[in-house]
């Protein structure tokens, strides 16, 4: 790349930064519910409300509530040791206790943003184990390429179980996305490149975590994440049996990458919306659209209850531990980069 397109190119990401800093955060959050809101009007044009209502009532209330109690708790448990191991592997030593906080922090504020709830990872990073910023953000994105690749695997896995194919085309789509991730993995593992262009993304500092990451350390993570996935297949089931909604288990786990991934992304708070859109479409061979958007709409309140039973206490204690560091004056030096394990020099890094 040329210095007068690295140029323009600079000047254009700063242009765009400034302009998402621009709309503030209270904004942001009225945006993101806002959206949720013109996705369920979207979704619900034309059910009477009183037909989501009773089926609300004839729901086995007992049944809901314990799958969506157990689903929690083995989310957040999961999750805790996952990204304690995560942190581990590629910045300094974190412990399950150490993480039960900042990670009980990030589920509450998902409930504003999932982009904001992955600030309080980033944060704790920051000021606990002095990683830079966007070295923490390059963390979590690697472990989005390994979640990724297990929602790709589960989803040609129930499609080749079930035979159910939701849209012309898909397992081309599966394969091919499964390819590009493993070739973003091939490019990290493989070393230090010898093309200059290739280089000056591999060298920077921000990648740490990539160019340390080894096929062990992958496994690892899918090991631990996986089993997670694979368990909110059966969660999804058993909150639909709550409601009298039979898909069939091959159906549900073929379908559950696909709502996974949808509520993930950060358009709306915890998926609100995006939940019921995909639940709807993914369900409809088996029960009314009303009865679909009662199943959903009760998932993402049990949900947004439980995020904020656990905040309570959760934030402020969070935010508690990062100022009394602070007040402390306890100076926590970033980690040393770790030259990647191969042949090559790392090149020095632009700022």
């Amino acid at each position: 790349m040329s210095p007068t397109a690295a140029n323009k190119a600079g000047v254009l990401f700063r242009s765009l930064k400034s302009g998402v800093d621009a709309i503030g955060p209270k904004t942001r959050t009225a945006l993101s519910y806002a959206v949720a809101g013109a996705i369920l009007w979207f979704v619900a044009q034309g059910i009477n409300p009183a037909r989501i209502a009773l089926s609300l009532r004839r729901a086995d209330a007992g049944l809901f509530l314990s799958v969506c109690a157990v689903s929690f708790a083995v989310w957040f448990l999961g999750e805790t040791l996952l990204f304690s191991r995560l942190f581990s592997y590629f910045h300094r030593r974190t412990t399950f206790y150490e993480m039960l906080v900042p990670n009980a922090a990030q589920y509450f504020l998902q409930v504003v943003n999932v982009a904001v709830g992955s600030g309080a990872l980033l944060f704790f990073l920051n000021r606990r184990k002095g990683v830079p910023w966007l070295a923490g953000g390059a963390t979590l994105l690697l472990q989005a390429l390994v979640d990724l690749q297990i929602l790709a695997l589960m989803a040609l896995a129930g499609l080749t179980v079930s035979g159910h194919v939701r849209f012309p085309g898909a397992l081309y789509y599966l394969v091919g996305m499964l390819a590009a991730m493993w070739l973003i993995m091939w490019f990290w593992l493989r070393g230090r490149p010898r093309w200059r262009i290739a280089r000056m993304i591999y060298d920077r500092r921000v990648f740490r975590s990539f160019r340390e990451a080894r096929l062990s350390h992958y496994l690892r993570l899918i090991a631990l994440r996986a089993p997670i996935f694979i368990f909110q297949s059966f969660v999804f089931y058993g909150e639909m049996r709550a409601f009298a909604i039979h898909a069939p288990i091959a159906t549900v786990m073929a379908d559950t990458p696909l709502i996974l991934l949808a509520t993930s992304l950060p358009l709306t708070p915890v998926g609100i919306g995006s939940e019921q859109l995909m639940m709807v479409w993914c369900f409809r061979a088996y029960a009314s659209v009303a009865d679909l958007l009662a199943v959903s709409l009760a998932i993402s309140a049990t949900g947004v209850l439980f995020r904020c039973a656990l905040g309570i206490g959760s934030v402020r204690s969070f935010i508690h531990q990062m100022l009394a560091q602070d007040l402390s004056g306890e100076q926590v030096s970033a980690p040393a980069s770790v030259a990647p394990k191969r042949t090559g020099a790392l090149a020095p890094d632009a700022p």
